[in-house]
C-alpha cells in the first residue's frame, strides 16, 4: 500500500503544488479515494478506471461479534490454512481481507 499511497501523494502534490500544506494533501487524498462515491452517477468516470469498472464490493450482512465460519484460506506460501487456526480464545480475531495480484 505505500507504493499506491506514494503514488496519490505526488498526483496530488503535482496538481496542487509542490508548496501543498499537509492538510491540502490530506484533504486532496480524502477527496482521490472517495471519488467513485463522489461520483456514483457519472457513467465516464467509472470508465475511467479499471478498479471502480471492476469493483464488486458490496454491503455484507456480518455484524461485531458475529462468529466465524471455518474456511481454507490459501496463505502467501501456497499453503492452505484454516481460518479459525488463527483464533486464540483469549484474543479478538479480526479479519482484513484484499486481493494478492
Amino acid at each position: 500500500m505505500d507504493i499506491i499511497d506514494d503514488l496519490q501523494t505526488k498526483l496530488i502534490k503535482e496538481t496542487i503544488g509542490e508548496d501543498a500544506t499537509e492538510d491540502e494533501i490530506q484533504c486532496g487524498l480524502r477527496i482521490f479515494r472517495s471519488a467513485h462515491q463522489l461520483y456514483s452517477n457519472d457513467n465516464e468516470f467509472h470508465n475511467l478506471s479499471l478498479y471502480v469498472r471492476h469493483n464488486r464490493a458490496k454491503q455484507g450482512n456480518l455484524h461485531i461479534g458475529d462468529l466465524a465460519i471455518d474456511i481454507q484460506l490459501l496463505n502467501m506460501n501456497g499453503e492452505f490454512v484454516s481460518l479459525l487456526s488463527y483464533f486464540h480464545s483469549n484474543q479478538p480475531l479480526l479479519i482484513i481481507a484484499g486481493s494478492y495480484t
